[in-house]
């Protein structure tokens, strides 16, 4: 089995043999750079080269381990957290009557004032404004009556189960003298149904 090599290698090197000891020195210098050349580059450099990407891998995965870790850890919080937060929403949209709801309520705050002892003289529902989930309805009104009335008023209103902003007030004496004439807007909110659905089939995906 080793004649042949041992063959081969004889007959590569038959041309040095007649030459100089330094001219053989020389040669066989020559060789031992061209192997650890070509070890080098098509060996060593790409093993340098994967030992770097492994490395880089490495500390990558590190990192993710490392904030997953963080996240598990902080997990109980959040879910605490949203638990209190979707609560407060559903107290939040347990205020805001849906929209079937709204001739109804402002009927309330009409009825509020006129127990009150009030006269309106205006009571007019404004254009709805959209707000993501909710939306604003306001109501310009005009009432007249004492100032004991206007308190009586304004404390039911808000002590209404609903929420109903009393805004932009402006008072002045009536003509009478013994009586206030009072301007301003009446907002309630109102529940927009359409998002909210949005939003829950959003969270079922």
């Amino acid at each position: 089995m080793f004649e042949p090599v041992k063959a081969s290698l004889y007959e590569s090197l038959r041309p040095v043999l007649p030459l100089p000891m330094w001219q053989k020195l020389l040669f066989l210098l020559a060789t031992a750079a061209l192997i650890g050349a070509t070890y080098f580059y098509l060996g060593w450099m790409p093993l340098q080269q994967e030992i770097t990407r492994q490395q880089s891998q490495l500390k990558m995965q590190k990192i993710i381990f490392a904030k997953n870790q963080r996240l598990a850890h902080d997990l109980p919080r959040k879910q605490k957290e949203y638990a209190r937060l979707e609560k407060q929403l559903k107290v939040a949209l347990n205020m805001l009557p849906k929209k079937s709801q709204i001739p109804d309520l402002l009927e309330n705050v009409s009825w509020a004032g006129k127990d009150s002892g009030l006269e309106f003289t205006t009571f007019k529902p404004g254009r709805d404004v959209n707000k993501q989930i909710y939306a604003e309805v306001p109501v310009t009104f005009k009432i007249s009556g004492s100032f004991r009335q206007l308190l009586t008023f304004l404390k039911r209103v808000g002590e209404m189960p609903r929420i109903v902003d009393v805004k932009h007030m402006m008072l002045s004496r009536s003509k009478e003298g013994d009586k206030l004439s009072v301007t301003g807007q009446a907002v309630t909110y109102r529940f927009v149904e359409a998002a909210a659905g949005k939003t829950h089939k959003g969270r079922r995906k």
